[in-house]
């Protein structure tokens, strides 16, 4: 091989590794013999397959805002949740009730916002600060939210509560 050709090999090579290296990969093919096609062909496989692999590991995937489930134990008709909040923070639950139950969500120290995000499905709403209580009026989910609108971290305990209402 004479060297003029090397040289060109080399240089082509390069600026394939640049090209590479611009869109993030690097080049793993150093062998400068081989003719200028191959080495092109053989590095962009191997590079864009680890572009990929980077781009889709610093993919970050949004933070699940879905509603927490609530269930109760087997023969209960409440069930306590643990919960701390941030000043401004909150957290939705779900909870599945039959038309005619008695809905009550109660925090033990009166600190969290109670909010009913679930309209239409509730009656006989008492909402005092602390104790939220409704007559659901269909079957379905019911949607709700615990905030706090202190300035300060809180530790809620809320009670969730559901009773079926005898026949009047």
């Amino acid at each position: 091989m004479t060297q003029g050709k090397m040289i060109k090999q080399i240089t082509i090579f390069a600026l394939a590794s640049l090209c590479l290296m611009a869109c993030g990969g690097t080049a793993t093919n150093t062998n400068t013999t081989a003719n200028a096609t191959n080495t092109v062909a053989n590095t962009a496989p191997t590079n864009t397959n680890t572009v990929n692999a980077n781009a889709n590991a610093n993919t970050a995937k949004p933070a699940s805002s879905d509603p927490k489930r609530i269930s109760f134990s087997k023969g209960a008709d409440n069930t306590v949740e643990n919960l701390d909040l941030e000043p401004g923070q909150s957290k939705k639950f779900v909870v599945g009730a039959r038309k005619g139950q008695d809905l009550t969500i109660a925090d033990a120290d009166q600190a969290a916002k109670i909010t009913m995000l679930t309209k239409g499905k509730l009656v006989d709403i008492n909402d005092e600060p602390g104790n939220y209580n409704a007559t659901t009026i269909a079957n379905g989910d019911i949607v709700f939210e615990i905030s706090n609108p202190t300035k300060k971290k809180i530790k809620a305990s809320i009670n969730v509560m559901i009773v079926t209402i005898g026949d009047d």
